[in-house]
This record gives structure tokens, sequence and C-alpha cells, in this order.
């Protein structure tokens, strides 16, 4: 019997972001694959004892709160080797990358991506800072690394000097909204009321952040409606540093107004009401500078709505040919992508069918059990 420790503090209910939804959907699986190990989820707040009823998961809340970089260290390297002698860990895991320097038990670190290293600037200037200096560090303590895509792999193996048998390709999965939701017409017709005045409309998924491009989405749009497009936009999701410079709002304002009406931001929503606005959508429109893997895009495909894809970093490998790729910096070939399938509805069924098809290739049961080949590499 192994006891796993993870890092668990980014399962935040009601602030899931993508990583917190990987290391929830990873570790309830995990543990329910494997009831003879012990699994030991260690939190900065009280931990969500609802989602983890497992006999064989044990929580702990662990001080100090790691919200700040220097609060982050003192939680990794001070409390958390505490703990980890406590329980005899094997293992311990860093979903978010983050490992211990003051410990020497094993360590797995999931890095998702390196935008931090090729675009600083999409930052706050410490925090970036901080997770260069780091992340370069615990690409040499880790005694194995797993990432979300081959693009990652590369660019880890190559940024770090790390050997690429050291590093596991471990995709992300789709959210059990989009397996199961019931996504019919009425349905359809109620969610267009709600958040598009009744029309059709164009979506974007994700939070408000330079590296997700809004701005070039926003400039796009506004090209697609002076050229005779009619659909609306909605924008999914909220900014991920509460910073006037990196939030989406200086291009917005730059628009005339008929076109700033046919904008509608949600804000954060429940995943349930996400996956009806991506379903009812007629295309999804993605068109960041930089992702490691893009979850936005696999769950648009599961529910059959089109999409317009950035043509950088991981996305051409995610899409897998099922989507209209196109250069993010481009706007007006965004804005007559927009427009194409538009007026292009045997073209938009076609991407609806290839998109079904490769959604099919990401689990959360083939993520979970990539990521526990890799513990058990790492405890070999």
């Amino acid at each position: 019997m192994a006891v796993i420790a993870f890092n668990a503090r980014l399962i935040i209910p009601g602030r899931l972001d993508g990583i917190g939804w990987f290391s929830l959907e990873t570790i309830q699986r995990m543990a329910s694959e494997h009831p003879e190990h012990t699994f030991h989820l260690i939190f900065d707040r009280p931990a969500p004892e609802e989602l983890f009823a497992a006999s064989n998961i044990v929580t702990h809340h662990l001080y100090p709160p790691a919200r700040r970089p220097w609060l982050v260290d003192l939680f990794m390297d001070v409390a958390i080797p505490k703990l980890l002698r406590r329980v005899n860990a094997d293992l311990f895991v860093g979903p978010d990358g983050f490992l211990s320097r003051r410990t020497n038990v094993p360590q797995l670190a999931v890095m998702h991506d390196l935008n931090f290293e090729h675009h600083s600037e999409w930052l706050p200037s410490r925090v970036a800072q901080h997770y260069r200096a780091r992340f370069r560090e615990f690409a040499q303590i880790a005694t194995r690394i797993a990432t979300v895509s081959e693009f990652s792999k590369q660019d880890i193996a190559q940024r770090y000097g790390v050997d690429p048998a050291r590093i596991d390709t471990v995709y992300n999965g789709l959210g059990r909204e989009y397996v199961s939701g019931d996504f019919d017409a009425d349905r359809h017709t109620v969610v267009r009321g709600l958040w598009a005045s009744g029309q059709d409309y164009f979506v974007y998924v994700g939070t408000l952040h330079p590296r997700k491009n809004i701005d070039g989405l926003l400039e796009a749009f506004a090209a697609y409606c002076r050229s005779g497009g009619s659909w609306n936009l909605v924008i999914v999701g909220t900014a991920l540093w509460k910073r006037k410079q990196f939030g989406a709002t200086a291009v917005y304002d730059t628009l005339e107004e008929p076109v700033r009406l046919r904008i509608r931001f949600t804000g954060w929503q429940e995943q349930e009401t996400v996956a009806a606005i991506v379903a009812t959508a007629g295309a999804m429109v993605f068109i960041p500078w930089y992702e490691g893997f893009g979850v936005p895009l696999i769950e648009a495909f599961s529910v059959g709505t089109p999409v317009i894809l950035s043509n950088r970093t991981a996305l051409p490998e995610i899409a897998g040919g099922a989507a209209r790729l196109v250069d993010p910096s481009d706007v007006v070939q965004v804005a007559q992508s927009m427009l194409y399938l538009e007026h292009n509805p045997q073209v938009c069924e076609e991407l609806a069918v290839k998109g079904k098809i490769r959604a099919q290739a990401f689990t959360w049961e083939r993520t979970s059990r990539a990521l526990w080949d890799s513990i058990e590499r790492s405890m070999t």
C-alpha cells in the first residue's frame, strides 16, 4: 500500500479553473480505482469534505494560506514537508506544478504549460518572477514531470534541459456536463433568449487574460459586424488578475455602441450553464496566443459546436484537424472566418461531426489512468 500526497489547494468549489478541475477529476477517480492506496489531500483553506467521501482519502488544512509568492514558498517548503514526514508519504504530487524544495520524498510535478517563460508580461511582475525562478528548480527536483500536450512536453524539455523520457503526456478530459448534458432544441431557444437576446451567437469561454487575446477577439467581432455579420458574441469568464492592464475593457470601450450592444459578458457561471451556452452557440471563437492544451476547444467539440481556432502552440495538436485554424494576429482573417461559418451551415455541420469524433479521445478516465501510470513510474 502506497501513501500518496497531493497539493489540492486549487480545488475550490465555486471557483474551479483548469488546474482545479484536473486535480478534482483525477484524484476522485484514482482514489476510487485504487482503494488499496491512501491519498492525502493538502489544502490551504478548509477542505471541501463533501467532494472526497472515499474511505482512502484523508484531507488536511495547512497554514499559511498560499495567496502570495512568499506564502506559497512557506506552504511548500515548511508546512508540506512536515506533513509528508508525519504521514510517511511515498510520493508528493503537485497538480499545479509546484513542488517542495525541502523534502526527500519523490515528487511528481504536473506542469500544464510555460506561458510565464515566454510572456512574463502576462502576469503581475512578482508572480511571473516567482514562477520563472521556481519552475526551473522544480524541473530538476521532480522525479518525473507530467504535462497536458506533446507541445508542452517539448517546451519543458527544451526550456529546462529535461530528458523527454522523464516527461509524461497526460491529456485533459471532458467535464461530465458535456458528456451527459441535455441540449435539445427547446433548451437552445431558452439559452439564446437568456444570453443573446434571442439571436444566434459566437461564444468564447475562458479567463479574461492577455494570453487569451480577448482584445483580438473583440476587434475581430467588430470587423465582422461592420462586414454585415448578424450573430452576437457571448464571452463567458472572469478576469484572472484583478488589475486594469489584464482586463478586457480597453478595446471594448473603443467600440461603437451598436457593436457593444451585441456583446454579452456573462462573468463566471456554473459548468452546467457554460455547457448549455457552448452547445447553443453557432460557433466558438478561441484565438489565444498561447495554450498548453485548451480545454474549451474539446468542450465545444463534444457538443457539436464548430470552432474557429488559433493556429498557435498546442491548439492544432489538440484539434487534430477538426477546427478552422486562423492566425490570431490577423483580425481580418478571424472576422472572415466568422462570416464564412455564418453563411455556410454545411461547413458547420462538417466541423461538428469532426469535432465530436475528436472529442472522444479526451476523457477524464483516460486522464486519470495516464496520471496514475506517471505516479507509478515516479515510485519505482
